[in-house]
């Protein structure tokens, strides 16, 4: 099977594009990021406003232009702004259409995981084989399906090192300036710096030649012509406060900690990186008996993951998947490798032991918050994943696992998305047509599908100067604070935390 599905560039985009759409249609937008992408995108075809994003009613300069534009366009191919008014969306459109991007992106990243295993090693087999290890890093198996640039930026990424390797350096700075255009300098320096790593140790060049060559000037002159113009216009609009608040506070304060965004010690990698290859911890070992160290393209491609690993390790303010283009050198290595792992009994008992035992963890938490109606299928679920460990030949272990629990993780979310809040909420809302408030209580993902603004209320007397009917959002310990009349609508789970819809009425 697995020989079927990566045979071509056609067949494994397929196998790709497949594989990333399990559980990507109707599992609600996951705050506080997705719905911020979603709202802003919406409020631009809403507003006719292509240029500026906005959150919540509020200008947002976090990230640049590109990945809401991607985000429209598919939008508009499935009318999802009339999805969204309506309140009626059965089959989960909304949500697929917002993940397209990023499944899409996922599923091309693939692809020149591909090519570039063959341009470095000449091994059509061991290139087939390294898109079993991207679609089992942890990394892509969530970016794939998640409402995030990062996939589209990693695809960017990847593209522009491949077509400089590849000499092509005009189709190089293409790929950098969308990079650029997706989530600002750090594009820039991940393909530049990656490169230069290739030209040093693979090819043993300065890089100076390459740098001061005709294609490379006009390959620079593509890149301004294509990333620029979006940069130069928000900057005649909002002057030096979109240059304070993108490039100074965005990029180089959160890199240097003066601003306080996500702080993290420098070894918050560490067991993030472990844990990324979960999939891959069996033949660990076995890689690392059978790499030549002494190749220059093991040596590159280890230098690759290294130098982003400690680049984000350095920064101050740190997220999970910051380091995730450094695992695409990996995957390389592991199509290289993982035919000369053997599985073994030991190695079957260990991990099923590991991830039998996991499940009934997760069971009996559940069991301790009450959501016993998951129960059947953490348990049942976990123990068809660890059977997987049975597969004596490695690449299909890895493969058929990472297929395994996919549809178990979809299955769970389906389940779990009945006692979500976002989307009773937001029926709620339209069939009412009342106003909504949130009480000591923020969900972003309110916003993108109500189409309201919200803002967190702290203050319980301030719905006593409210008239009429409206609708209170809180989470369950603050239904006591609140005075007057009030129906319960529904109680639901919210990131772990027990909340509640009320209807209040001031008469």
């Amino acid at each position: 099977m697995l020989d079927r599905l990566t045979k071509n560039k056609a067949s494994i985009f397929i196998y790709l594009f497949v594989f990333f759409s399990i559980g990507s249609f109707y599992i609600s937008f996951f705050p506080p990021d997705e719905p911020k992408y979603v709202d802003a995108a919406l409020r631009m075809i809403e507003n006719g406003n292509y240029i500026v994003p906005f959150f919540n009613c509020h200008v947002r300069f976090d990230k640049p232009i590109l990945f809401y534009w991607e985000l429209v366009a598919f939008f508009k191919l499935f009318f999802i702004d009339e999805l969204i008014k309506s309140g009626h969306d059965f089959f989960g459109i909304i949500e697929y259409a917002a993940r397209l991007p990023a499944i899409i992106s996922a599923s091309l990243s693939g692809i020149y995981v591909y090519e570039l295993s063959k341009r470095l090693f000449n091994d059509e087999y061991s290139a087939r084989l390294s898109i079993v290890g991207f679609v089992s890093v942890l990394f892509f198996f969530y970016l794939g399906r998640a409402v995030y640039p990062d996939m589209s930026l990693i695809l960017f990424e990847l593209a522009g090192v491949y077509y400089f390797i590849a000499g092509r350096y005009v189709l190089g700075w293409l790929f950098v300036a969308l990079a650029f255009l997706t989530k600002g300098p750090i594009g820039i320096v991940s393909v530049g710096f990656t490169y230069f790593l290739y030209l040093w140790i693979v090819k043993k060049e300065s890089g100076i030649r390459e740098f001061f060559s005709s294609k490379n000037g006009i390959g620079f002159l593509v890149f301004l012509i294509v990333s620029m113009p979006w940069y130069v216009a928000v900057y005649k609009l909002y002057g030096m406060e979109f240059i304070n608040k993108f490039l100074i506070y965005h990029n180089i304060e959160r890199f240097t900690g003066a601003a306080d965004q996500h702080p993290r010690s420098f070894f918050y990698f560490f067991p993030i990186a472990i844990a990324a290859v979960y999939l891959w911890w069996p033949f660990l070992y076995d890689f690392y008996r059978a790499l030549d160290f002494k190749d220059r393209r093991v040596m590159f491609l280890f230098a690759w993951f290294f130098w982003v690993f400690l680049f984000f390790s350095i920064s101050k303010n740190k997220l999970a998947h910051y380091i995730a283009f450094g695992f695409i050198p990996l995957t390389v290595l592991f199509g290289l490798v993982i035919e000369k792992a053997k599985n073994s009994k030991f190695k079957f008992l260990s991990m099923f032991t590991l991830e039998f035992a996991l499940g009934v963890a997760l069971s009996v938490y559940l069991y301790k918050d009450g959501i016993i109606g998951l129960l059947p299928t953490v348990l049942f679920g976990f123990f068809f994943v660890a059977l997987t460990n049975m597969i004596k030949k490695p690449a299909n272990l890895v493969f058929y696992k990472a297929l395994m629990l996919s549809l178990v993780g979809f299955v769970l979310l389906l389940q779990f998305e009945q006692l979500r809040p976002e989307k009773h909420i937001w029926r709620a809302v339209l069939s009412e047509g009342l106003p909504l408030y949130e009480y000591r209580i923020k969900n972003q993902s309110l916003t993108a599908y109500t189409r309201c603004c919200l803002n967190e209320i702290r203050d319980p007397n301030y719905f006593n100067s409210l008239k009429g009917k409206f609708f209170v959002y809180t989470k369950e310990k603050y239904i006591k604070q609140l005075k007057g009349h009030f129906k319960l609508i529904g109680r639901y789970q919210d990131t772990g935390t027990k909340t509640a819809l009320l209807l209040m009425d001031n008469g």
